[in-house]
């Protein structure tokens, strides 16, 4: 959920609004609990209506988990 909730906010700033197409997750390791984690996230491209979006998390220097997204703009009328 996470990645997902980055990956929309950052696929619709500032452009039409998308909607999540498909959301991939690789699990590297354990993610720890009650640690500060961080989250980055990049805007890789954009091929007409279709957006596609990465994001890693980490524990310090270890990626735990990343994302790629792709995220489809809505055509008029649809909700």
């Amino acid at each position: 959920m996470l990645f997902d909730e980055v990956l929309g906010r950052l696929s619709n700033s500032g452009r039409p609004v998308a909607r999540t197409a498909y959301l991939h997750v690789n699990f590297r390791r354990i993610t720890p609990v009650g640690v500060e984690l961080r989250l980055d996230a990049k805007f890789e491209r954009e091929e007409g209506r279709k957006r596609v979006l990465t994001a890693a998390l980490y524990d310090g220097d270890h990626v735990t988990a990343d994302a790629e997204g792709l995220f489809v703009t809505l055509r008029p009328g649809q909700p």
